[in-house]
């Protein structure tokens, strides 16, 4: 009896044989399937383009206004807390105040957030278009890459000033 099976059971040496052809086969087809295609990629440094970019600017801008208002609001209710002398008042008037805040905080946080998603996407649309245009088929993280890719940094950079 040959093929998988001997008297002794199953023929390992046989199975290690199949695998280690398959697994050059497989090698061999996946270099020329990448290396004869020609498949380029690009490379990006998305800090560089998130600081150049003026969207992020402004979505920056209008979090710190928000931050500046609620720090106003929360002094302004602090003032008004200790201006109470009566203990329970006091405690009433934190707790009426602590919901107005944390209410329009939650507003804001709503707000930024769809904005952050709506920057993101637009950001990942640019890219994209920059890659097609320029004839690459993936988009790499620069940090992720020690060596090789069209660095499409600044063609992106150019779009989001």
């Amino acid at each position: 009896m040959s093929g998988f099976y001997s008297e002794k059971g199953v023929n390992y040496g046989l199975v290690i044989l199949i695998a280690v052809l398959a697994a050059v086969i497989s090698s061999v087809v996946t270099y020329k399937a990448t290396a004869g295609s020609g498949a380029k990629f690009a490379i990006i440094d998305i800090p560089r383009v998130l600081m150049s970019s003026k969207d992020v600017a402004a979505l920056k801008s209008e979090r710190e206004a928000q931050i500046n208002e609620l720090q106003k609001m929360a002094k302004d209710a602090n003032v008004k807390i200790e201006a109470e002398k009566d203990k329970a008042a006091r405690k009433k008037l934190s707790e009426k105040y602590l919901a107005e805040i944390n209410e329009k905080k939650d507003g804001y946080d709503k707000v930024y957030a769809s904005a952050i998603q709506a920057s993101d996407q637009k950001l990942n649309e640019l890219i994209l278009s920059v890659a097609k245009k320029e004839g690459l088929a993936v988009v790499i993280k620069k940090e992720a890459v020690i060596n090789g890719g069209t660095d499409i940094t600044e063609s992106v950079i150019d779009l989001v000033k």
